[in-house]
């Protein structure tokens, strides 16, 4: 079983009020982050903070496992420990997003499931034109040392420590955007109508 880990505890210092719940286009923000996700894996769990109504409001009608991270104020590192410790045993991977990262495309998730089936490889993430991000897959022989990181940072550097371990899957694009502020939350918007148009 390969589960979704979508991280969505972040204190949104930046924007000024909670981002994840903000509408981009027909849904929230984190909505296009869980959807994307969702489609990949076998079993969703969103991390949330102990005060979450909003976002589990946002995400009414997805299968989805609420965890919530009682420490969400300790950054990052703490949504992973608490998404890790709720998987079940049977998980034999998990693939971590961030719930601030809509435009993750369906078809990059695939691929760094793919590349983690051909074997080979304790992780796997996505490398783009302008450096490595998310998703990030990680086998269940790095659970434990996922429960063991410590700050802001995320698992940036267990990645940089696995070496031939670490596989990479190269996108020849950017990086998803973070929606950090309202300004970008606006680019994004505006991005969205040509596409809507188009579609019609």
């Amino acid at each position: 079983m390969i589960a979704g880990l979508l991280l969505a505890s972040g204190a949104a210092r930046r924007f000024g009020s909670n981002k994840l719940v903000e509408p981009l286009g027909d849904r929230a923000v984190v909505r296009w982050s869980a959807e994307a996700l969702t489609d990949e894996v076998d079993e969703l769990f969103v991390v949330v903070p102990e005060d979450a109504m909003q976002i589990r409001d946002a995400l009414a009608g997805l299968t989805a496992r609420f965890v919530v991270n009682r420490e969400a104020h300790a950054g990052l590192s703490s949504s992973i420990r608490a998404g890790i410790s709720a998987l079940p045993p049977d998980a034999e991977a998990v693939v971590i997003t961030l719930g601030d990262q809509p435009m993750v495309q369906r078809e990059v998730l695939a691929r760094v499931i793919a590349r983690w089936r051909e074997g080979g490889a304790s992780a796997v993430a996505a490398s783009y034109t302008d450096g490595r991000g998310h998703p990030v897959l990680f086998g269940a022989a790095l659970f434990a040392a996922l429960q063991s990181l410590e700050g802001d940072r995320g698992a940036r550097g267990l990645l940089d420590g696995l070496g031939a371990e670490l596989a990479i899957v190269e996108i020849d694009d950017r990086q998803p955007i973070d929606v950090d502020t309202r300004e970008v939350l606006d680019q994004l918007t505006a991005q969205l109508v040509p596409r809507d148009r188009e579609i019609r």
